[in-house]
């Protein structure tokens, strides 16, 4: 099993910080999806920072599969809980999801780190006026992929940063990271908002078995 994850600043926070500069550039190289895994690159120095990248989960496409295949017992249920509300407006497709994700391609494996965020499904954690952003607590999931074979795993609950209507948030002042610690096999995820870390919103995701 994934340990739990642990929140906390992280030591090297400050190269973090430098690298949100980067997040128009380094989107690109996340956003592919884990079907026809050994076809992919691998991923360049795993312990760099990179941004997040989403997956809009109300219509599957096949670019989108992997996350709907990872999230599908939570996407039931909220399209459930939405029915039972009695909202029909999604009858033709989900209820709103959305899924925050970062890849890492590997010799041997590739692991995917994913945050789910539904109306439902999340917590608020603060909002930030100055940027028109809420950041909230959603479900957090890790899936591995060996050949053919996936492990889906729940690893609690992490930071998910979300506009409010008609916002455009700048990538480079707010933005979730994530990165892998090769020497200690754990996944990393942080937050900046507005140019500052996010207390709270700091794990260290241990992906090897005790």
């Amino acid at each position: 099993m994934v340990g739990s994850a642990s929140s906390g600043r992280e030591s090297d926070e400050a190269a973090w910080q430098r690298c949100r500069w980067a997040a128009p550039v380094l989107l690109g190289l996340v956003i592919a999806p884990v079907d026809g895994a050994q076809s992919q690159a691998l991923t360049p120095d795993p312990g760099a920072w990179r941004p997040l990248a989403y997956s809009d989960l109300q219509r599957p496409t096949p670019r989108s599969a992997t996350y709907t295949d990872i999230w599908k017992d939570q996407i039931d249920a909220n399209n459930e809980a939405y029915r039972v509300r009695g909202d029909r407006r999604f009858v033709d497709g989900n209820a709103p999801a959305i899924a925050a994700h970062f890849v890492i391609w590997s010799e041997r494996r590739s692991v995917v780190l994913t945050v789910l965020n539904t109306a439902l499904g999340c917590a608020p954690k603060l909002r930030e006026s100055k940027v028109r952003a809420v950041v909230k607590l959603c479900p957090m999931r890790i899936a591995i992929y060996n050949g053919i074979r996936v492990e889906t795993l729940d690893a609690g609950r992490g930071c998910y940063l979300e506009p409010e209507p008609g916002a455009n948030i700048d990538p480079s002042a707010s933005a979730a990271y994530g990165a892998y610690d090769v020497g200690s096999k754990r996944l990393k995820l942080g937050m900046v908002v507005n140019h500052q870390v996010v207390d709270g919103c700091s794990f260290n995701i241990p992906l090897a078995r005790p």
